[in-house]
């Protein structure tokens, strides 16, 4: 037997000779604790992580994750799936367990005639848009160009275009997914309509997606973009002018409002970085005059910090997304809906945000509504929201429970506000939560979801996620 350590004690024992036929069956390879890569590949976005699996399997296809899926069962461990490792829960790996690492999936097939992408499971947002953009297409993606593809679409896909387009399980047209017992199937509207109902917006429950075919939209590549900065003083006029706006603008404009500070990011001046304000940044997927005339009243609120309002590649909103929030920083974000922007709310917004322990601390305010949830049935349970809410606990000091203790309390009073729900994408990074966070994703989904997941994955394999439990079916 052979007995890997590391700073948490023993890993795990598993039988040498059961690992070199795993390893020989594999057309990737393995990587274990002793190796020299085992430390960049346990890493994860959030800083906050710090896991030690005991074996990480750089798969190859679809193939090699079943191989891995099944060795995972066999040798008795958990697994987790790891593709753009971004998910600020750590869901990307596993204490004393496999992690089937996709990295290496990382094939992008467009079609620009057909207006259809092909996408592997190893890619990240900002490496479809490099493929699809080339041909002024786009399908939706998460916020940031770093988040991966997988995490974000089986969680919804919250974007720059969402208004417009929806979210990117609207834009799901199939998938290829490997299930707990090994077989490799398609999921489409024709084929196992279930395990697709499921799939788009159940998260990672069903198995490891190893392909997605995505609707393609015509999107840039250039777009008129807002970028906005406030001083803070002026955030009860903002958040009332925002939201007005907000209220009956074309389905075009999407927005996101930022009660906090002004990033260190280029090109904001040294002397703004960090001055507490109010951003409120957007993307109009239409014609950039038109965009510019629906943008103006944001802009004219008052005098700003900076104003960096302009026609800007589509990728660039992304990369901007990846700047915002780097590898490594300490994160813990929580989300709740609302269907109305109270003055309640919209002034809790403002004393939470005077009262977060870092000044990197943020609420955000995402207007949804639009043709999200236009697609056919899917399992993402909150399309008919007007607003999204994203307690945004992001520092670097030393001290971790301060600022968990605000995001949680954040949460908590929002919802006896009236608020409710959560995103799969935002839950949070703590083992136990005073709610339950599955109820609150999944909400009337949840059930349906349970006989999908008896169906496909009775033994709960595929657990790492705001898991849904089979034998609640």
């Amino acid at each position: 037997m052979s007995v890997h350590k590391h700073p948490l004690g023993t890993v795990a024992e598993l039988d040498e000779q059961d690992i070199r036929e795993f390893a020989e069956r594999l057309e990737g390879d393995l990587v274990l604790p002793d190796s020299d890569e085992y430390e960049e590949a346990r890493t994860v976005w959030n800083g906050l992580i710090n896991k030690y699996p005991a074996v990480i399997a750089r798969v190859e296809n679809a193939t090699d994750v079943a191989i891995a899926v099944q060795f995972a069962q066999d040798a008795g461990l958990e697994l987790a799936i790891r593709g753009g490792a971004h998910n600020q829960t750590g869901s990307a790996v596993v204490n004393q367990g496999l992690v089937v690492d996709l990295s290496k999936m990382d094939g992008i097939q467009v079609d620009p005639e057909a207006k259809v992408a092909r996408v592997e499971p190893g890619t990240r947002a900002e490496d479809v848009l490099a493929e699809t953009q080339e041909h002024g297409l786009a399908c939706p993606t998460g916020s940031a160009g770093s988040v991966g593809i997988p995490g974000s679409t089986l969680s919804g896909g919250i974007g720059w275009v969402r208004r417009k387009h929806g979210l990117g399980i609207d834009a799901l047209r199939s998938v290829e997914i490997v299930t707990a017992d090994g077989e490799v199937q398609t999921a489409s509207p024709e084929q196992n309509e279930e395990l697709f109902w499921a799939v788009r917006g159940g998260s990672g429950n069903f198995g490891v997606v190893t392909n997605f075919e995505f609707e393609l939209y015509e999107i840039g590549p250039m777009v008129q973009a807002l970028g906005i900065f406030y001083p803070y003083e002026m955030v009860d006029d903002a958040i009332a002018t925002f939201q007005q706006v907000m209220s009956d603008a074309p389905e075009e404009l999407t927005t996101i409002f930022l009660s906090g500070h002004v990033p260190n990011l280029p090109p904001m001046p040294d002397e703004l970085a960090g001055t507490d304000a109010v951003g409120i940044l957007g993307c109009y997927a239409g014609d950039p005059a038109e965009g510019e005339e629906a943008i103006a009243p944001l802009r004219e609120i008052g005098e700003p910090l900076i104003d960096m309002s302009d026609m800007m590649p589509y990728e660039a909103l992304h990369d901007l997304g990846t700047q915002m929030y780097p590898w490594g920083r300490k994160y813990t974000h929580r989300s709740v809906y609302v269907d109305e922007l109270t003055e309640g709310i919209r002034n809790f917004i403002v004393e939470q945000t005077e009262a977060a322990p870092t000044p990197m601390a943020a609420v955000g305010v995402w207007p949804l509504g639009g043709n999200i949830g236009a697609s056919p049935d899917a399992a993402y349970a909150w399309e008919n929201k007007q607003y999204m809410i994203t307690i945004e606990g992001n520092w670097e000091e030393f001290q971790n429970q301060p600022t968990l203790d605000w995001a949680a309390e954040t949460e908590r009073k929002l919802r006896r506000k009236g608020a409710e729900g959560a995103y799969a994408g935002f839950t949070g990074v703590e083992e136990r939560n005073w709610e339950n966070w599955t109820e609150q994703v999944y909400a009337d989904s949840y059930d349906r979801l349970a006989n999908v997941k008896a169906e496909y994955d009775p033994k709960n394999v595929f657990q790492q996620n705001v898991n849904v439990d089979p034998e609640d079916a």
